[in-house]
């Protein structure tokens, strides 16, 4: 294998909100990065539990016989991290990673070894991704959410099985089966209600956002929730509202004029790719935006600014930070409207 210059989390790459998956998407993500990225190497590493659930297998065989795609039998979070490690590549992937910040320091606040691809229109659109930094508690939350997934913190782990019998006339048929509920004979399994063999289920693991729900912004001055609102198909511009801008959801309310004149007329906008998931662009020439921002002393954001006119793709939790941080946005997937205090639902 060469070097690679970027590993491609091809999972995550192809996941979507139905099944079977698109092995299309990993290519066209390898294709538009060696595009932006003359003379680089890129490889995909997928688990192999998910190679049953993709369509177009004919592209994963071929990305095989090309040798730039690795289907590994392990955990491919923990193969993708090591080999960009190794090797000091980029990766592009939707995931924030928080469980291995530990092990892998170099992702605390990364902004520029981590990428998000997105479509948008049709087209793939890659962008450096601002990881923030995780807390301790974040980092064992994740952790210990990884293992449950992986039904590590289960006694019987990754154990569960299918009768298949054929007339369809066991009881159990079409339910999942537990280690005690089967006779292994061999390397074979055995439904004990009637007899018939039973198969391991495997189920692949579903990336981070492939299933959420509607895109909420929860408002925030300083530490103080003002509002949740959502992001609808035409997506949502934020910023310093009045009523000759009917279109612009107001997040000054209740500031003082000095720091109301730090959030632009038209300050940040949000809008949803073609798979439904949030972008996040900064229009303003003047003042500023942030993404997961490292604070100084003083709690004001010191990195991670947003370039005007750009967009960054966003995740569950990703927060924004408008002018000098005083207006917080935080973003969540798939939560109920009224979970904030002084909170309000806007489709």
């Amino acid at each position: 294998m060469s070097v690679p210059g970027v590993i491609i989390d091809a999972s995550n790459v192809a996941a979507t909100r139905k099944r079977p998956w698109p092995f299309s998407r990993v290519v066209e993500v390898r294709d538009a990065w060696l595009r932006d990225h003359p003379g680089a190497t890129a490889i995909a590493v997928l688990d192999a539990t998910v190679r049953p659930f993709l369509d177009e297998q004919h592209l994963v065989r071929q990305a095989e016989r090309e040798q730039w795609l690795e289907v590994h039998q392990g955990d491919a979070d923990d193969r993708i991290l090591a080999l960009a490690a190794r090797f000091g590549a980029a990766i592009v992937s939707s995931d924030n990673f928080r469980f291995a910040r530990r092990e892998h320091a170099w992702l605390q606040g990364n902004n520029s070894r981590v990428w998000s691809a997105r479509r948008v229109h049709g087209r793939v659109l890659l962008s450096p991704r601002h990881l923030g930094i995780a807390t301790d508690e974040e980092i064992e939350r994740d952790r210990l959410h990884k293992l449950d997934k992986a039904g590590l913190l289960r006694e019987d782990a990754e154990e569960r099985f299918r009768c298949t019998d054929p007339a369809g006339t066991c009881l159990r048929r079409g339910t999942v089966l537990l280690p005690r509920q089967v006779n292994k004979d061999g390397n074979r399994w055995f439904c004990r209600s009637c007899g018939y063999e039973a198969v391991e289920v495997v189920e692949p693991p579903v990336p981070e956002g492939v299933d959420a729900g509607p895109v909420l912004v929860t408002v925030q001055h300083g530490y103080t929730v003002r509002a949740t609102v959502a992001v609808g198909p035409q997506g949502l511009t934020l910023g310093r509202a009045s009523r000759s801008r009917p279109g612009t959801t107001d997040v000054t309310e209740g500031l003082g004029a000095d720091r109301a004149a730090e959030i632009s007329r038209a300050h940040l906008r949000i809008s949803l790719d073609d798979d439904g998931r949030p972008l996040a662009e900064h229009l303003p020439e003047n003042n500023a935006s942030f993404l997961n921002p490292e604070l100084d002393f003083e709690g004001l954001p010191r990195t991670a600014r947003l370039a005007a006119g750009t967009p960054y793709a966003l995740e569950d939790g990703d927060e924004l930070h408008l002018g000098p941080g005083t207006v917080r946005l935080r973003i969540s997937s798939g939560a109920r409207a009224g979970d904030e205090p002084g909170s309000e639902y806007t489709g």
